[in-house]
């Protein structure tokens, strides 16, 4: 196993400014055209938490031991990258393009990697040494067993990790939609707890222990269920429409929606009942929601862009990674006169996700 030795306290990394991280980032992208100036970036074991780099060309730079916290890296380019032993914790790395990369020991729990290339990436264990006077002193685990990478609650919709070495991943609880595997290696990976929609199940070729607690693509009598959905989504659209006269409220509670795609979008689901579905990743942009019952949903990687959700109820709902831009949260006016917040008890919306969203 390939150790980097390091004569600073993890606490201790040196932080550089905004222009001198662009002096840097500005050489690199000038050294890969070969013009003059150029400078092959090299930050090893920096504090580079919160930069911004993303749509930036960072192929092959060098980053061991760095630490990304909550960094931009959108479209970023770090394909061949040495990421030995980084940070990239909550990280924004949507689109980027991470190919061919020595990520051995690197942890990305929480972070969107959503669309992001990390085809033939190098995933292996791997451990930072600290050096002394008479050799290795200490031996930092950012992993805590360096048994893999941790892409634990991270958002890899649409990501490509083909022929990639992902020995020993952790990958629990995370939202896997539309996500390539094929070739790649994954002995001793676990999916606990993750979300697995539109995945080709063949490709994983794990043991069931892994994929315990899993949400699994839909079954096909959840397929088979779509026409009967859909009719009861029509007659709570009649039932909305003239109010409570024609039609009947629809119960959906229970039920897998994600084979309904982006039908779902087309009604109005005012005071629908969806309590404990699994919607993980479906699409709710732009719908009308009033007082939408969603209890114990699971509800990983939803949209809500746009949604009007006053009066939603969410208690106990998993919410991880799904998206509230411009969502209205705000309280309802029922006809009563009664007013209904919203109800996020016991559901993990995080601060970022109802900053995003109108509220009172």
């Amino acid at each position: 196993m390939t150790m980097v030795n390091r004569n600073l306290g993890e606490h201790e990394k040196p932080v550089i400014t905004r222009d001198e991280l662009e002096e840097i980032v500005s050489a690199h992208e000038l050294s890969i055209k070969n013009a003059p100036g150029g400078v092959r970036a090299k930050l090893v074991l920096h504090n580079l938490a919160g930069v911004d780099i993303s749509h930036r060309n960072l192929a092959e730079a060098n980053f061991s031991g760095s630490v990304f916290y909550s960094a931009n890296l959108r479209f970023v380019n770090l394909a061949r990258a040495n990421l030995y032993c980084t940070d990239l914790r909550n990280v924004d790395g949507r689109y980027g393009d991470f190919s061919y990369a020595d990520m051995r020991g690197a942890t990305l729990s929480g972070s969107n990697l959503s669309h992001a290339r990390l085809d033939h990436a190098d995933f292996r264990p791997g451990r930072l040494a600290r050096a002394g006077l008479w050799g290795i002193e200490e031996i930092i685990d950012r992993n805590g067993s360096a048994v893999g990478v941790d892409f634990s609650y991270c958002s890899l919709c649409g990501t490509s990790f083909e022929n990639a070495n992902l020995r020993g991943a952790n990958l629990k609880g995370a939202v896997i939609h539309g996500t390539k595997f094929r070739g790649a290696r994954l002995a001793d990976v676990t999916f606990e707890d993750a979300v697995l929609t539109d995945i080709n199940m063949s490709e994983l070729q794990v043991p069931a222990a892994a994929l315990l607690n899993c949400v699994l693509p839909p079954s096909p009598e959840a397929v088979d269920k779509v026409p009967h959905l859909l009719a009861k989504l029509g007659g709570h659209q009649r039932w909305v429409d003239f109010n409570a006269r024609v039609g009947t409220g629809a119960v959906l509670d229970g039920e897998d929606l994600r084979p309904l795609g982006s039908y779902i979008g087309k009604y109005k689901l005012t005071a629908i009942s969806a309590r404990r579905v699994i919607a993980a990743g479906v699409d709710f942009s732009g719908t009308e929601l009033q007082g939408v019952d969603f209890e114990g949903a699971d509800l990983r990687g939803a949209s809500f862009e746009s949604a009007d959700l006053r009066g939603a109820i969410f208690r106990n709902a998993r919410l991880g990674h799904a998206k509230f831009i411009g969502a209205d949260l705000r309280t309802l006016e029922l006809r009563s006169g009664d007013l209904q917040p919203c109800d996020f008890t016991g559901a993990d919306l995080s601060p970022e996700q109802r900053a995003a969203a109108i509220v009172d």
